[in-house]
Formats: C-alpha cells, structure tokens, sequence
C-alpha cells in the first residue's frame, strides 16, 4: 500500500510539473494582465498550481488542465480583490477609540459631562428621563409608550425639558460656544 501511495504522488508530480512547464507562463501573463501587479500574479499563478497538485493527489485529475488553471487563477484574483475590500472597508472599525486623547480635551470633556449632570439633575424625573432617551435615539412613540403618555403630551413634555436646559446658566454657555 505505501508502494502504490508513492507512485500516485509521484504521477501527480509528474503532472503537474508538465503542467507547469507548458501553462505557467500564460497563466501568470494572464494573472498580470488582471492584476497588473507582477507580484500578486505570481503568487496567484503558485497558488493555482499548488490547487491543482491537491486536486491530483486527492485523484480528481481535471478534464481540461489548462482551462482548469485559467478559472482557478481568476477565481483567486477575484477572491483577493474581495478580501482586499472588506480589509479597507472594516479596518477603520479596528482603530481603538478608547484610547486616551489629548488631556486638555479629556478634561474639557468631564466638565461638560458634568455640566450637563447637573443640568439634568434639576429637571423633574419625567423630563429628564425623556430628554435621556432621546439623546440615545429613543424616537418620540417609544418615549410615550415608554412613560405612559400619549405622542403629543410627550413632544410638549420633551420641548419644555429643552426649554428648561437651554436657559441653565452652564449649557447655555457650551450650546453658544458649540454654534
């Protein structure tokens, strides 16, 4: 039996190195023209014969060998390209936020969050709830479903809250600076 498994890895060899020797420099043309980037298409072109020697080895021999490649090369071009974009489109959601930033900024930050604390704080419990579930996006039915009111008693109720907190003497000053 490991007789007859060395003689089947040889014979794939064997095949593929024919293969490589007739194919490898159309394929890898081929790959350059789609890629325009020597690099990339010699690798596509390795990694396309390196399928092919599994595929051998695993005794599906392809009808069309050269076909086989040309498909086999492209579909790795296009699988990169793909992969490429996902990279550039997710990699800006890896930078870490929560980094420290500038300490001027950080401390400017605390004083406004407690600004806006103590803003808050004054307003009655059904008001300062409503004003808080709006600034995270709560839309106007849900705060109402939320504190048993109806759509409209819940506008008048938020537009009074903000009313309230434009005139409190610290958040007036940060809605001017901000404007």
């Amino acid at each position: 039996m490991g007789i007859n498994l060395d003689l089947e890895a040889a014979a794939a060899e064997d095949l593929v190195t024919t293969a490589y020797l007739e194919h490898a420099a159309a394929i890898r043309g081929v790959a350059q023209r789609i890629t325009r980037d020597p690099e990339v298409a010699a690798d596509a072109t390795q990694e396309a014969f390196l399928r092919l020697f599994v595929e051998i080895r695993a005794g599906r021999v392809p009808d069309n060998v050269p076909a086989w490649l040309y498909r086999t090369c492209s579909n790795l071009i296009i699988s990169g390209a793909r992969h490429e974009t996902v990279v550039r489109r997710t990699a800006p959601r890896l930078v870490r936020l929560d980094t420290p930033g500038e300490p001027d900024a950080e401390v400017v930050q605390r004083e406004q969050d407690t600004t806006v604390q103590r803003a808050l704080a004054t307003l009655p419990a059904d008001y300062r709830s409503a004003v808080v579930m709006a600034a995270q996006g709560a839309s106007s039915p849900d705060i109402a479903r939320k504190l048993g009111r109806t759509d409209a008693a819940t506008r008048t109720l938020l537009c009074r809250a903000r009313s309230r907190l434009r005139i409190e003497p610290g958040l007036a000053d940060m809605v001017a600076g901000a404007a």
